[in-house]
């Protein structure tokens, strides 16, 4: 008989968990971006703090499961690696989790006061710690092969222009289109 680590995060780094867990990421951020590209595309928002429209609080709330999404996303392909990542991966991951914390946060507080909530330039601040934190990652991966190199080069471009960044318009389809080959790569590896 043979016993298994039952710790959160042994269990988590197995080949299946972290293919369950890029999975379920990926299809969570998909939710949130398809929302924002519809509001951005074919609703009018308020330019303003206060939310003057339904579609505010469809825009903004479509960027809580960008955020779990893309945290869950980041980990996923950090622990699919075991290390080999190096310290660039380590740093990346853990800057975009924080990163997407603090945007949850925010962003969370916006819908339930009904204004946007800027907290200084945080939310501009963070949104650019997300690029660098793809960023890293993708340099930390270069050498793996977990992903082709064709997707780390975009991956950090993608994400900013088709997530928080995401002015109007259809840019999030960029990004839904990264996470599906990303999720037919991680499906993949886990055979």
């Amino acid at each position: 008989m043979t016993t298994v680590a039952t710790t959160p995060e042994s269990a988590l780094r197995t080949d299946e968990g972290t293919s369950r867990l890029a999975l379920t990421s990926i299809a969570v951020g998909i939710v949130g971006l398809v929302g924002l590209g519809i509001c951005g595309t074919f609703f009018t928002t308020s330019s303003g703090t206060s939310f003057d429209y339904t579609a505010d609080y469809w825009l903004t709330a479509s960027g809580l499961p960008i955020a779990v999404g893309t945290a869950g996303t980041l980990l996923a392909v950090h622990w699919r690696q075991r290390g080999a990542d190096g310290r660039l991966g380590t740093v990346g991951t853990w800057l975009g989790v924080l990163a997407m914390v603090e945007l949850f946060v925010q962003l969370s507080a916006s819908v339930l006061t009904s204004t946007e909530q800027q907290w200084g330039p945080s939310y501009i601040l963070f949104t650019g710690l997300g690029f660098v934190a793809h960023a890293l990652l993708a340099a930390g991966s270069w050498r793996t092969g977990v992903m082709p190199r064709w997707m780390l080069g975009v991956w950090p471009l993608v994400w900013v222009l088709g997530s928080f960044a995401a002015v109007a318009g259809p840019l999030p389809l960029l990004l839904i289109a990264f996470y599906l080959a990303l999720g037919v790569i991680m499906r993949s590896e886990r055979r």
